[in-house]
């Protein structure tokens, strides 16, 4: 019988994970402790706000104002960001990656184990449409506990033998928008990094959709409408990869899906 790994670090851990380099070099870094993989994130240098501040004015004048960003980009208040959110959605019930150690210049948290959701979805096999699903279902997990994600892309959700987990709480969009306008923004992310990937099941997708936005909130559902109308023109961009590229059919993908329910 394997023994049960300690669930705390150990000195010997922490000594090690002070020395290395991988993570100031790269910012993560996976090491093997006494308590099995853990991922040791590296506090990221502050970084000018206005780029962020044009960004929100554009999204703002744009009238997409739901997709403006957090002023904090890097430094020690992004960090406390981040360990907050984990601390807050482990607390809600949200499955995220257990917060292990936090110091002044990095964090610990668990490795979990599993493909992200992405990388799950483009493999072509399987029951594709079943993975996306439950994708969705983490979705409405964290809507159902007045929750939101940071940015929920595919590839921040990983599938774990014990469900899906979303991982990556560096920002916290309550900072500029509403919950309800966040929620929608959670929404918009995951079906811009997912629908492409799936076009031959973007009918069986839709009617998944529409029963989605029914259990949402109507603030949510309005938000969602509003950023189908204003995204709208986007469906005319090319719906071919190449020579294209994954950012311009991925957003056709997802202009054109919202398109065809808020016209419905």
């Amino acid at each position: 019988m394997r023994a049960e790994l300690p669930r705390e670090l150990l000195p010997d851990d922490l000594q090690r994970i002070r020395a290395s380099e991988g993570w100031r070099r790269d910012r993560v870094e996976v090491l093997e402790t006494s308590a099995g993989p853990v991922v040791v994130k590296g506090q990221r240098p502050p970084r000018s706000v206005t780029p962020r501040r044009m960004f929100n004015w554009a999204m703002q004048a744009a009238g997409l104002a739901t997709l403006k960003v957090p002023l904090r980009d890097g430094g020690p208040e992004a960090q406390q960001v981040e360990v907050r959110r984990l601390a807050e959605l482990r607390a809600a019930g949200v499955r995220v990656p257990t917060l292990m150690h936090v110091e002044p210049g990095f964090f610990v948290q668990e490795y979990l184990t599993g493909p992200d959701l992405s990388r799950e979805l483009s493999r072509g096999a399987g029951d594709r449409l079943a993975v996306w699903q439950q994708g969705v279902a983490a979705v409405q997990a964290v809507h159902s506990r007045q929750e939101c994600l940071s940015q929920a892309f595919a590839r921040n959700f990983i599938v774990t033998p014990e469900g899906i987990a979303a991982i990556d709480h560096e920002e916290d969009p309550l900072e500029v928008v509403s919950l309800p306008q966040a929620q929608a923004r959670d929404w918009l992310f995951y079906l811009h990094s997912t629908l492409w990937l799936l076009p031959e099941r973007r009918a069986e997708m839709l009617s998944v959709w529409e029963r989605v936005v029914g259990a949402e909130s109507r603030l949510v559902a309005d938000f969602m409408h509003r950023l189908a109308r204003r995204l709208a023109p986007l469906r005319h961009l090319p719906s071919q990869r190449k020579p294209w590229g994954r950012d311009i059919v991925s957003a056709q993908a997802a202009a054109s899906f919202l398109n065809t329910w808020s016209r419905s």
